[in-house]
């Protein structure tokens, strides 16, 4: 399902648009940044937005998945990658999310992530990673 997404840009987005509209979450959101808007409206189409969450605001949905005893450090294809592009380990410094499409062989990960330079697209990244949320 991600990955059927990729290359969609700008905003407002159909992402945008449903957390706006049918989460009734305000207008704000139509043109917020929407990495993890995206992440949400994925694990909507899919059943899983009960266990997933659906938190526009990184560090809060990360702190969200430690409270539940689902926060981690090691990959694993489906959990959602955690990122803070300054460097820090800390979950009040995250700025972005993705999905673990893949943990390769040499410890990077492959990852879906949406508004990566505006658009959704497959990234190969073996840094800024805080942690992880695992949902099943």
């Amino acid at each position: 399902m991600a990955a059927g997404e990729m290359g969609t840009s700008g905003v407002p987005n159909k992402y945008t648009r449903w957390y706006t509209n049918d989460l009734n979450m305000g207008s704000y959101f139509l043109t917020a940044p929407w990495c993890a808007i995206y992440i949400a409206w994925v694990a909507e189409q899919v059943g899983v937005r009960a266990k997933v969450g659906t938190d526009a605001y990184t560090p809060t949905w990360a702190s969200w998945y430690a409270a539940r005893g689902r926060w981690g450090t090691t990959p694993r294809p489906g959990a959602m990658v955690f990122f803070d592009w300054s460097g820090g380990k800390s979950r009040s410094g995250i700025d972005h999310v993705g999905i673990v499409e893949k943990v390769n062989a040499d410890g990077s990960i492959t990852s879906i992530e949406g508004n990566s330079s505006g658009r959704v697209q497959r990234v190969h990244r073996t840094s800024s990673i805080v942690g992880y949320g695992y949902w099943a």
